[in-house]
C-alpha cells in the first residue's frame, strides 16, 4: 500500500471500500482491501475501524452488509484479546443490527462475528447477554434463527469458566421454556443452542435437556430431528456417565425414526450407535463417530 494510501484517514479508506463493495465489478477488490486494512490496524485504530464499518445501513446491498460483518469478525479474531475485549460490546451491537436480515450469507457472517467476539471477550456472560436478549425477545422468524445460531456459536467459542457455567445455568430453563412456545418458530436452531449449552454447562443442564432433546426426535420437522440427534450425540460424547440413565428411552425414539426418508437417518443412526455403546466404554468408536459426524454436517 503506497504512501498516499497510508496518509489517507482511516475512515475515508474504509468508506471507499464500502462504496466499492456495493458494485459487483469492484466487490472482490474492495473486500480484499478491507480485509487487509482490518488485519493491519494498530491498537489505537481498532475503535475507529469498528465505528466506520458499523455505519453500514439496512438499505445497503447484500455484499456490503456481508463484508462489513466479516470485517468485524476479522478484527475480533486477528488482534490481541487485550486490545479487542473492550470493543466486544460494540462489535456485537453492530452485528445484531443485522439480526433480521433475510439473506443467508449475511446471517452466516453474523454468526461468525458472534463466535469471534465471544472468543475475544474476557467475560462469557457479557458477550452472551446481548445475544440471548435478542433471542428471547425477537418475534421475527429470521431474527429468531439468526439469534439462536449466533448464541450457539458464541457458547461454543467461549472459554469454559465458572462465569459461563453460571450464566448457562440461569439461561437453560428459559431456553427450554422458549422451545415449548408456539411463538418461537426457529426450533431447529434453538435445539442446537440447547445442546451446545448443555455440553458446556453442568450436570443440571445436561439432565434437564435430555428429555427435551429426546422428544424432539419425534418432531415432524426433519431439521429439528437432525438438530436433536446431533445435540444428543455431542452430549453422549461429553457426558457419558450422565446419559446411561436415558439410554433405553433414547434408543426407543431412535428406532422409531430408523427409516427416515431419503437416507437422512444418518445422524439418528449415528446417535443410536453412540448410545448403544455408552455402557461398554467404546472410546475408539466414539472418536470415530465424532469425526464422521463433523464430516457429514
Amino acid at each position: 500500500m503506497g504512501t498516499a494510501a497510508r496518509r489517507e484517514p482511516l475512515k475515508q479508506r474504509v468508506n471507499r471500500c464500502l462504496l466499492k463493495l456495493a458494485d459487483r465489478d469492484t466487490e472482490a477488490m474492495a473486500a480484499a482491501e478491507l480485509e487487509a486494512i482490518a488485519r493491519s490496524l494498530g491498537p489505537d485504530e481498532l475503535a475507529a475501524f469498528v465505528s466506520a464499518v458499523s455505519d453500514a445501513r439496512p438499505t445497503d446491498k447484500t455484499p456490503l452488509r456481508r463484508h462489513a460483518l466479516r470485517a468485524l469478525a476479522l478484527v475480533a479474531a486477528s488482534h490481541p484479546r487485550d486490545a479487542v475485549a473492550p470493543l466486544v460490546p460494540r462489535i456485537l451491537a453492530a452485528a445484531l443490527r443485522r439480526v433480521r436480515d433475510q439473506d443467508s450469507s449475511v446471517r452466516a457472517a453474523l454468526v461468525d462475528t458472534a463466535r469471534a467476539a465471544a472468543a475475544a471477550s474476557v467475560s462469557a456472560s457479557a458477550a452472551l447477554r446481548p445475544l440471548t436478549d435478542a433471542l428471547l425477545h425477537e418475534q421475527d422468524q429470521c431474527a429468531q434463527l439468526a439469534a439462536a445460531l449466533a448464541t450457539a456459536a458464541a457458547v461454543e467459542a467461549s472459554a469454559l469458566t465458572a462465569d459461563l457455567v453460571s450464566y448457562l445455568h440461569k439461561l437453560q430453563p428459559r431456553l427450554l421454556k422458549l422451545l415449548r412456545s408456539n411463538a418461537f418458530k426457529a426450533k431447529p436452531a434453538l435445539i442446537t443452542l440447547i445442546g451446545a449449552s448443555a455440553v458446556m454447562g453442568g450436570d443440571a443442564e445436561v439432565t434437564a435437556s435430555i428429555p427435551c432433546l429426546r422428544d424432539a426426535i419425534g418432531s415432524d420437522d426433519w431439521a429439528a430431528r437432525k438438530a436433536a440427534a446431533e445435540a444428543l450425540a455431542a452430549l453422549a460424547l461429553e457426558h457419558t456417565d450422565l446419559l446411561t440413565t436415558y439410554k433405553s428411552s433414547c434408543v426407543t425414539f431412535f428406532e422409531a425414526r430408523k427409516f427416515d426418508k431419503v437416507g437422512r437417518q444418518f445422524c439418528l443412526g449415528l446417535t443410536d450407535a453412540i448410545f448403544l455403546d455408552l455402557t461398554i466404554g467404546a472410546d475408539i468408536i466414539m472418536r470415530q463417530c465424532r469425526s464422521r459426524l463433523c464430516g457429514n454436517r
